[in-house]
């Protein structure tokens, strides 16, 4: 699933990713949010499966998405600590979905949301119940006369500039993968609505 959207003339590259890069903004944009939480970085070695940076978005990372661990004064520590793998930031979020297909699910879904920060903008891992996970591009584009995704999804938008892009691949049973891809398909416009309101175009 493939959701582009125009980002209006005098917003620029750095604020667009700025923006992708604060991540309670980001869930805050969630229609169906009820709560949410950070999960600690010392517990998220705790979380079932662990998290971890797929390979490829390995090549696209555009900066530590978790925080450096302290120095140390072991000889030969600071070398290995420097080779340890990166780890997403990671959030508990409740949602409140209704119309689930044949009650397998309560109302209130708590997923973990898995944020790492790419040179484009940033990706999202999903877990949701009963082995379901979404990964989610989301990324500033540069672009030119007519906008959007020609090749698939929906656009919004025509000139030169840039635009927002979100390209969500779905993993998930036969059973459910009408009703994920729904809401998907369902509430992108306001949710991008709102992540290109919060940008302010810069005085020429």
């Amino acid at each position: 699933v493939v959701n582009t959207s125009r980002i209006p003339l005098g917003i620029t590259r750095t604020q667009a990713l700025a923006m992708l890069s604060d991540y309670e903004f980001f869930l805050a944009c969630d229609p169906h949010l009820a709560k949410y939480d950070l999960v600690p970085p010392t517990e998220t070695c705790n979380l079932n499966p662990p998290p971890f940076i797929p390979d490829n978005v390995q090549s696209q990372l555009r900066s530590p998405s978790s925080p450096p661990p302290p120095p140390s004064s072991e000889p030969g520590k600071d070398s290995e600590e420097k080779a340890e793998v990166r780890v997403p930031v990671c959030y508990r979020v409740t949602d409140i979905v209704h119309a689930i297909p044949g009650g397998v699910w309560d109302t209130n879904v708590v997923s973990t949301f898995e944020f790492t920060l790419i040179r484009d903008g940033l990706f999202v891992r999903i877990r949701s119940p009963l082995s379901i996970v979404m990964d989610t591009f989301w990324q500033i584009r540069e672009v030119d006369e007519g906008g959007g995704d020609e090749r698939k999804g929906n656009g919004k938008g025509k000139g030169k500039g840039l635009e927002l892009v979100q390209d969500v691949t779905i993993q998930c049973s036969r059973l459910l993968i009408g009703f994920v891809k729904g809401q998907c398909e369902n509430g992108w416009e306001g949710i991008h609505a709102k992540m290109i309101g919060r940008l302010e175009p810069t005085e020429m």
